[in-house]
């Protein structure tokens, strides 16, 4: 496995993985139409935005497998005012989860978060009703501090936990 920064060479792998991961995971929060029809192509103007006009607190990390684009991950660092660094997307293609893709790009991302921000922690938004990936954030330490509702890109809103890392030290070495 590779861990890179991403450029934007690598705009079409990261949109095929964002939708296709909302197509396999947000079937039940997200419209069907929506994900089959406009998920692709609005996952795509979004990540050619941020590689066209990148904010400077922004950091997208793939990762690679045998050449590969297996995941991605994309934060904000310092971006919540109370949390910290804002972990924004975390996806691995279903071909390449339980390999530690996942494990590994959190850990460079709270790296990165760290170095940007030590004296900060860092957050992220879950779907109430993904539980395999709670599960895997607080197997990372990840602790459930606040309900919250996404305003997600189909118009639905959806259910969400703040999950957040106050000591990202402990996460870096």
């Amino acid at each position: 496995m590779n861990i890179r920064m991403a450029s934007k060479h690598d705009v079409s792998a990261i949109a095929d993985i964002h939708s296709t991961s909302w197509q396999e995971n947000y079937s039940n929060v997200l419209s069907t139409n929506y994900l089959e029809k406009e998920a692709p192509a609005d996952r795509l103007a979004l990540w050619n935005t941020r590689f066209e006009k990148p904010q400077s607190n922004q950091q997208v990390l793939v990762a690679e497998v045998d050449g590969n684009t297996a995941g991605f991950v994309c934060l904000f660092a310092d971006k919540h005012p109370e949390w910290g660094s804002h972990l924004d997307n975390l996806h691995v293609r279903k071909a390449y989860r339980s390999l530690g893709i996942g494990h590994t790009l959190f850990i460079e991302a709270a790296r990165w978060a760290y170095q940007q921000a030590p004296s900060k922690g860092m957050c992220l938004l879950v779907n109430q009703d993904n539980t395999k990936a709670q599960a895997f954030y607080q197997r990372l330490g990840g602790r459930k501090a606040q309900e919250s509702i996404w305003n997600a890109a189909d118009g639905s809103k959806v259910a969400t936990y703040w999950y957040v890392w106050e000591h990202l030290r402990d996460l870096t070495n």
